[in-house]
């Protein structure tokens, strides 16, 4: 028991790496729709290339979604349309005609009525003609507002401008609708139209006064018939479950498709139907343990592989566990969105945007390990999304071509440019194949090509995207580094205020270390903005590096030797400390600490030695040596050798093509035989090439010519 504590303990990083793939293929696996997959892969007008099939059982034959969906639309546009009728609103509207009846009649017959009534002198006789005349305006609104209530008023809304006058709709009346139409009824306006014109026809009765009354009734308010949403939803969802799912029956027995036959709309739709019924058969409570243990060894040899590419080609990602948890990461959430997506229907799968993980992926690694875990991925999905061969063929080919544009990433605009290539290559692919599989243009789905445009706009959230994960995981990515190079920063500013010599003699280094990093192959922008930061610490004390003296004045010249080294050692510990309080990222600083490795101050140490002699070389060396640690990348290798050759170019007393030679060879040759790249992926033909260009850049910056053989 304690030897495995201690082999745990030992190699407890092995096992953290391995509990983190685990943990993302069970979590893979767990999403995963634990249904069997059809053995058979189709496609439209394309031919048959297994043998004759026949059916194994009987296959119910199910419709088209576009087939079922265009009656179902029949439907929906034909629907029909229900009203209540109101049987209490003629009593409330007789109640209204009473009272306004009784409260007004008074002030009617001793004003508009007057010239009327004023005939008849006798009083008894006038107070007969009152009444009469009073029961005569009752009975006759009476009978208005019972024949208008009895037909009905409909209420106009918007439902009831889609009616025209010869389509039928249905109206309760009592207890069951009946069939009617528009010209069957009143609106508001017409219920007052028909009082006014059977007030006119009344021989016995012409009254203003009535009018004004029913006017008073037959408001915007009055309408006992109004439309019943619920009813009508109610017999339109029953009139839409009745839609027929399925055509018809392939019995057991009957031979489906010839093996080499063309794959016409007819077989399509009998083979969706057999794939659907293969499905529901192998649905089982022990069928979903069977399909989940293939589906984990499916994820499984997926992710095997991608630790071997990671173990054989970048072993130096792998020993990072922050790398590891960004790439499964990255990883799982798009496996998480696609198959909620997917489950729920949420939103159609062509919307999620899957060329975001290379994108991100190539921010912080390499391009190649940007396609890898893209491709990672599109295989992952196309286990569970319609359509796979499809869905994998467009999101690797949009994937390829957005990590193309974001290799050499330099300005905004870019991310913009990716976009649109993106875009572009999904719409060609899903058009291209749409026609091979509909062997027609009419037939292309515009909608997908949308999703498609959809998915390639949310690429833009890259950008916030990684801001987020540099923050989380401590990553340096393109973006970050353009703005550290950036010589408007204000640490470069004051670098180039407080130490202009310096300033120069760095811009002259990145512009050295990018050439190089360019020919053998690296990050160039990174080695870039490292050169422009690796000396900062000489701002401390600009005065005692060479390339900031002008007045001829040296003040090495009033100090030892041993204390001139520890100055010029020091702008090394001073360029840490100054970079890290201006939030420098960690992987800039490295190279401020190994841009001079552990080699010497040699002329300082060469002078001590001279007027030393006795003392043993090995015992002061330490004194006169930086603290390293020496490069232990390809680009701090470079960014080394770039800052000697620039610096002790400048000692040159006769530039010639000859002496810049001598001077490359020199200082790099002795650099790799003190050891300084050891720790570093750099190859002897990497250097032969970085000597080569050195060469030729250095003679450029001294215009020197090539003397040609005569």
């Amino acid at each position: 028991m304690a030897n495995l504590l201690t082999e745990v303990r030992n190699r407890h990083d092995l096992f953290y790496k391995v509990f983190l793939f685990l943990t993302c293929i069970s979590f893979i696996v767990y999403l995963f729709p634990k249904e069997a997959t059809f053995k058979y892969e189709f496609q439209k007008n394309q031919p048959w290339k297994y043998e004759t099939l026949i059916a194994p059982y009987d296959i119910p034959v199910y419709r088209t979604d576009s087939e079922v969906e265009e009656d179902k639309k029949a439907i929906r546009e034909n629907k029909k349309m229900y009203f209540s009728y109101n049987s209490l609103t003629v009593k409330e509207k007789l109640d209204l005609f009473n009272r306004e009846l009784e409260r007004s009649w008074e002030d009617f017959q001793n004003n508009e009525g007057r010239s009327f009534f004023d005939k008849f002198r006798g009083a008894k006789l006038r107070a007969k003609v009152i009444a009469k005349r009073k029961s005569e305006n009752q009975q006759l609104g009476k009978k208005i507002i019972q024949y208008v209530y009895s037909r009905g008023v409909i209420e106009l809304s918007s439902e009831v401008n889609q009616l025209g006058d010869s389509i039928k709709f249905y109206v309760q009346r009592n207890s069951y609708y009946a069939g009617t139409f528009l010209t069957d009824l009143f609106t508001p306006k017409g219920a007052f139209q028909y009082a006014e014109q059977t007030i006119d026809e009344s021989k016995e009765l012409n009254s203003s006064y009535l009018k004004a009354l029913l006017e008073q009734v037959f408001n915007k308010n009055s309408s006992n018939i109004r439309f019943n949403e619920k009813e009508t939803m109610r017999v339109l969802n029953q009139e839409l479950e009745k839609v027929s799912l399925m055509e018809s029956t392939i019995k057991k027995g009957y031979r489906i498709i010839e093996k080499g036959a063309p794959i016409d709309e007819d077989n399509m739709k009998v083979l969706k139907s057999f794939e659907k019924k293969y499905k529901s058969k192998k649905v089982s409570k022990f069928s979903k343990y069977t399909i989940g243990f293939g589906q984990s060894m499916l994820v499984t040899i997926l992710m095997t592989c991608l630790v071997l590419y990671l173990s054989f080609f970048r072993r130096k990602l792998l020993e990072n566990n922050k790398n590891i948890v960004l790439m499964l990461l990255v990883i799982l959430s798009f496996v998480v969105i696609t198959t909620l997506g997917l489950k729920y229907e949420l939103f159609n799968v062509y919307i999620v945007p899957i060329c975001l993980a290379p994108i991100i992926i190539r921010s912080f690694f390499d391009t190649r390990t940007a396609f890898f875990v893209h491709l990672v991925i599109v295989l992952l999905l196309g286990f569970i999304v319609p359509n796979g061969f499809h869905f994998i063929f467009i999101q690797l080919v949009a994937g390829m071509m957005g990590i193309y544009g974001f290799t050499n990433f330099r300005n905004r605009s870019q991310l913009f440019l990716t976009t649109m290539v993106i875009a572009f290559s999904y719409a060609l692919c899903y058009i291209a194949l749409n026609i091979i599989i509909e062997g027609e243009f009419t037939e292309i789905d515009w909608l997908s090509v949308g999703y498609l445009g959809i998915s390639a706009l949310l690429t833009l959230l890259a950008y916030p995207m990684i801001y987020l994960f540099e923050k989380v995981f401590g990553f340096i990515s393109d973006v970050t580094l353009l703005e550290l190079a950036d010589t408007n920063n204000q640490l470069l500013r004051e670098l180039a205020r407080k130490a202009p010599g310096t300033f120069q003699h760095s811009l002259q280094v990145a512009n050295l270390a990018e050439a190089a990093t360019n020919l053998i192959g690296g990050n160039s922008l990174l080695i870039r903005t490292a050169a422009l930061y690796h000396d900062i610490g000489k701002m401390e004390a600009p005065m005692y590096f060479i390339e900031n003296q002008s007045t001829g004045l040296n003040p090495h010249d009033e100090l030892s030797y041993e204390e001139s080294a520890q100055i010029i050692i020091g702008h090394v510990l001073n360029g840490i400390d100054l970079a890290k309080k201006n939030g420098v990222p960690d992987k800039i600083i490295d190279f401020i600490r190994t841009h001079h490795g552990t080699t010497k101050t040699g002329y300082f140490f060469k002078m001590y030695m001279n007027e030393n002699p006795d003392e043993n070389p090995d015992d002061v060396a330490e004194m006169f040596s930086y603290p390293g640690p020496i490069p232990f990348s390809k680009e701090s290798a470079v960014l080394m050798m770039a800052d000697s050759v620039e610096a002790a170019s400048r000692s040159l007393k006769e530039p010639n093509a000859e002496n810049i030679e001598r001077l490359v060879d020199g200082i790099i040759s002795s650099q790799t035989n003190e050891g300084q790249f050891e720790n570093a992926d750099i190859t002897l033909r990497d250097i032969r090439l970085i000597k080569k260009i050195f060469k030729k850049m250095v003679m450029n910056i001294y215009h020197v010519r090539i003397e040609y053989p005569h």
